[in-house]
């Protein structure tokens, strides 16, 4: 395997907080990056949760959303 450069940018707070978690960890920055890029690609398709799923089409797709946001604002705010 080859090695490439790669530079990001980031919140200074962000790049000593990574630091420290390497340090503590005893590896570098680098190897932290490294390992978070292969467990990106370790990760499958995200599923929906059965129960997510279940609840889909629950609210009609010809219901008026905006329309029915507006009536319950002027009902509430008479």
């Amino acid at each position: 395997m080859t090695n490439a450069t790669l530079t990001l940018t980031l919140p200074s707070d962000e790049v000593d907080s990574l630091k420290s978690f390497a340090v503590d960890h005893g590896i570098t920055v680098a190897e932290l990056v490294g390992r978070f890029a292969q467990g990106l690609k370790s990760v499958g398709p995200v599923s929906i949760h059965p129960e997510v799923l279940a609840l889909t089409g629950l609210v009609p797709s010809n219901w008026d959303v905006e329309a029915e946001h507006r009536q319950h604002l002027v009902t509430k705010h008479r």
